[in-house]
């Protein structure tokens, strides 16, 4: 318990952690007036059972005096008021409490979430390579829920559960030594013991919990993004097996743990009130069944008993929780951490300052992690400004590879990637990005307008419109757009599902040119479309040679044919490089392919 309160704390930013200080003056001054309200009732039961005590008692006959009262009953009367002044100032200050604290635990948990989001966003893309995104989404939309509800919440509980208890305890032990001995150590061996036989049910609950939840999220993001596939196949029963199998443990192991945390309570029950019943007869037995002995002491153990069980309950309740979901915590550690270092630090944003050359590739090789062998290897070419380039290669060659070295997307193992002048590094990375624009095989097409999707990222408010037309009419998406009754406000549904293959692909490209863009790179992005879509989408690329410096990866040779340059890959490496009709009748490997699809 101690590590993880640790490890949590250090995981906080130092605003969280001092605002979690502060609270906890007002945690001390919460138990203070629990203890003021468990104190008051001892005097005023003493006065009920012997009214007399007004005169004979020193201390009360001074506090009659002051009070100005006319006779014992009014005292009396002024002192239960006295004490139900304390009990519900008590009550408030323990509202407001736990209320500051809940509010504390939300934030911390949501602010949680912001910093795994933009970590997650702000990662090398070369992590994307090597993790499953669902796992990631899991991660933001469940576990931090987990750590917030289970975590956190419950940890703030115990910090003033415990305030509670300690202080109450020290009171009624001044108060009655034995009895308070007997009584505290009851509560906390009983819930001890409890603990104790369902700890390790909760912790395997939790593992499940993280377990099952992972591959809820994985069945759901293949099952939706293949829809079309599953339901040509008929596999949808295969999912839906899986997730209903899935939501079983889920459930199951869910609604133990909840039953976990709160059954203990009724048992506790039973124990504290046979403890009182039993203290009744044994007081009554020791002060010979003197009202005016018994009353006090059973008034001031009677209350602390009714303050001390929901605290030792809401403890318990809370250790519970925090070892069945201690795993959420776990499974964000590292990244919050991570997150805490600044190793993700926001670099600049979009600025008209780019870098602008010819780009040149020296020696460059590289290897994805865990693999054995380079997927580029030693590889040098040229591409010169305002030029036409194609890279072609069977599948597995490296094209892919190669392209997102260029944009800046993985960083290489050795060799250079030169900007005119300048080498490529993570210090001028996005004064490169700046320049360029990249359309990919399927790009992301949102839920919104074409004007949001194409000025991918910006509010509306921030949208240039004349950069917006500009792009529109390099794409050859500007007629199209204006026969649309809404125009550039025209929303186009998630993943563009309604509007054709062929206008998402211009929408992307448009995507590319919106921030004039010195470079434009497409990596199959024309692989997807029929002939005829094709063509027209390579007559738009081609209107731009010569404007631009365009690199595209082909999957059909006839998209290449114009290039001002190919370079053949092989195994990682350039084997050939020329024009179109230079390849063709040079190498033996190129023509046999350019029969056909790369």
């Amino acid at each position: 318990m101690l590590n993880l309160i640790k490890n949590l704390i250090q995981v906080m930013t130092p605003e969280q952690r001092k605002k979690l200080y502060v609270l906890q003056v007002l945690v001390i001054i919460s138990a203070i007036f629990e203890v003021l309200s468990v104190l008051s009732i001892g005097p005023f039961m003493a006065i009920v059972g012997n009214i007399d005590l007004v005169e004979s008692n020193l201390i009360i006959n001074k506090l009659y005096i002051i009070s100005g009262a006319t006779n014992n009953i009014e005292f009396l009367f002024y002192v239960g008021l006295g004490v139900l002044v304390l009990m519900f100032s008590a009550a408030i200050t323990s509202i407001v409490t736990i209320w500051k604290l809940s509010m504390y635990a939300a934030n911390v948990g949501s602010e949680f979430g912001d910093r795994l989001y933009e970590h997650y966003i702000r990662m090398d893309y070369q992590h994307y390579t090597t993790i499953n995104s669902a796992n990631l989404v899991k991660k933001i939309a469940t576990e931090v829920n987990r750590v917030t509800d289970n975590v956190l919440q419950p940890l703030v509980q115990i910090n003033a559960r415990l305030a509670t208890i300690l202080f109450i305890s020290i009171f009624v032990f001044i108060y009655n030594p034995m009895v308070a001995i007997v009584g505290v150590t009851v509560l906390c061996v009983a819930y001890f013991i409890l603990f104790s036989i369902v700890k390790n049910r909760l912790a395997v609950n939790g593992k499940l919990i993280s377990e099952y939840s992972r591959k809820r999220f994985t069945l759901m993001n293949e099952g939706f993004g293949a829809i079309k596939e599953l339901q040509i196949l008929g596999r949808e029963h295969y999912f839906i097996r899986e997730f209903e199998k899935s939501g079983k443990v889920f459930a199951a192991s869910y609604g133990s743990s909840n039953s976990l945390y709160n059954m203990p309570r009724y048992f506790m029950e039973f124990v504290v009130y046979s403890s009182m019943v039993a203290l009744i007869l044994l007081l009554l037995k020791t002060y010979d069944s003197d009202l005016s002995s018994v009353l006090p002491i059973l008034g001031v153990f009677g209350i602390a008993a009714f303050k001390l069980l929901p605290s030792f309950q809401q403890v318990y309740s809370g250790a519970a929780q925090l070892r069945s979901n201690i795993s959420a915590f776990r499974s964000l550690e590292d990244d919050l951490r991570n997150a805490n270092t600044g190793k993700d630090k926001p670099i600049e944003s979009f600025s008209d300052d780019k870098l602008v050359g010819s780009l040149k590739l020296e020696n460059i090789s590289f290897r994805y992690k865990g693999s054995e062998n380079n997927t580029l290897d030693n590889i040098s070419l040229e591409i010169p400004l305002k030029s036409t380039i194609g890279i072609v290669g069977p599948s597995g060659s490296g094209k892919s590879t190669l392209l997102d070295i260029l944009i800046g997307s993985l960083s290489i193992d050795s060799g250079k990637l030169l900007i005119g002048d300048s080498e490529l590094n993570k210090h001028n990375l996005r004064l490169w990005r700046n320049g360029i624009g990249y359309v990919s095989q399927m790009s992301l097409i949102k839920d919104g307008t074409i004007s949001e999707n194409i000025a991918f990222g910006l509010k509306t408010s921030d949208i240039d419109m004349v950069q917006l037309r500009s792009a529109t009419d390099m794409a050859q998406l500007t007629d199209w757009i204006m026969s649309l009754p809404e125009g550039f406000d025209t929303k186009v549904g998630e993943k563009g599902v309604q509007i054709s293959g062929g206008q998402r692909q211009r929408i992307a490209i448009a995507r590319a040119l919106y921030n004039n863009a010195d470079y434009l790179f497409f990596d199959e992005a024309t692989s997807a479309l029929d002939g005829v879509t094709e063509e027209q989408i390579m007559q738009s690329i081609a209107n731009m040679a010569g404007l631009k410096t365009i690199v595209m990866i082909a999957h059909r040779f006839n998209t290449i044919r114009n290039c001002d340059q190919i370079y053949y890959i092989e195994a990682g490496k350039v084997v050939a490089f020329g024009t179109y009709n230079q390849l063709i009748s040079q190498n033996d490997k190129f023509k046999k392919m350019a029969g056909g699809k790369l």
